[in-house]
């Protein structure tokens, strides 16, 4: 092997390494750039999510001795969603027997066409 066969693959070597470095720092670079777009969309999905919270509103206030009864067709509606169907107990507040009597009560109206079954939403 003569001098010069053994410079340039002293000289080959040295690139492979100047190049693994680099490649490396890149790849350092990118792993921290990831790392902060992490870091910032966690930020902005807290921020959206305590933006986004969902008002609770007041329920109907009845009575625990006051009736739901199927010829209230205002207060029927109240407790229906758009599309006719009825709301939960959850979502309405009401106690068990209350909610029992509402469903009767929505249920004999729709019968007697004091309220629609079921309502279209046009587009």
């Amino acid at each position: 092997m003569t001098k010069l066969e053994g410079f340039e693959k002293q000289n080959a070597v040295k690139n492979q390494t100047t190049e693994n470095k680099k490649q490396t720092a890149i790849k350092n670079q990118m792993t921290k750039n990831n790392q902060k777009n992490l870091k910032e969309k966690k930020n902005n999905n807290n921020n959206n999510n305590n933006n986004n919270k969902k008002v609770r509103r007041e329920p109907l206030k009845l009575k625990p001795t006051a009736r739901i009864d199927y010829k209230q067709v205002d207060i029927l509606l109240a407790f229906s969603t758009e599309h006719g169907k009825i709301k939960s107990r959850r979502l309405t507040k009401l106690t068990l027997k209350q909610q029992r009597q509402l469903s009767k009560s929505i249920k004999r109206a729709r019968y007697l066409h004091l309220l629609p079954f079921v309502t279209s939403v046009e587009n």
